[in-house]
């Protein structure tokens, strides 16, 4: 009985060890999976820009009749809803790497990839930038994506900013989880 009473933490601390590593994962030559989309270009540049249709939407904000609607890592489209049977689009912010947006008052608030940027929304015709506070959000644009389990390119920092990500084939991937 003494005995085993010895070895009872070295018992312990194997099977502490054995369930830090994981599993072998083989590495196919070829596989489906997900790229990184670099954006090229100035990716702080914040422009509006005609309405156009939207592809990706994620947050919608409605005030004084105007709805603010997101679209994802691309910017903002603005409607005119004063007639609800007949939306007008009006026109789109561009603003790359947005995922988030906020209102209060005369300000809208969005990221800008890892930047937070505030916008004079007053004259709808008339977008001023007041302020970016910079690395706000570190992590966004070199993020892994998100939900995501399986195969995907690893990241490139020096390729610039990510905006997305494409579903592609993979040869020989190194990074998946």
């Amino acid at each position: 009985m003494k005995i085993l009473k010895q070895f009872i933490p070295f018992i312990a601390l194997m099977l502490l060890f054995t369930s830090c590593f994981e599993d072998k994962v083989d590495i196919p030559d070829e596989v489906t999976g997900l790229a990184p989309v670099y954006y090229d270009g100035d990716w702080k540049a914040i422009e509006t820009a005609d309405a156009r249709p939207i592809k990706n939407l994620f947050k919608i904000y409605y005030k004084d009749n105007i709805l603010f609607v997101g679209e994802s890592q691309r910017g903002i489209h603005i409607i005119d809803n004063s007639d609800p049977f007949n939306p007008t689009p009006i026109k789109f912010i561009q603003i790359i790497g947005n995922s988030d947006i906020a209102i209060k008052g005369n300000i809208l608030y969005a990221n800008n990839l890892s930047d937070l940027v505030a916008l004079d929304i007053r004259n709808i015709n008339d977008i001023k930038l007041l302020s970016r506070e910079e690395n706000v959000f570190p992590n966004a644009g070199s993020a892994l994506p998100d939900n995501y389990f399986g195969f995907f390119e690893c990241p490139d920092p020096n390729m610039g900013a990510i905006v997305g990500w494409a579903e592609t084939t993979l040869e020989s991937p190194e990074c998946w989880r």
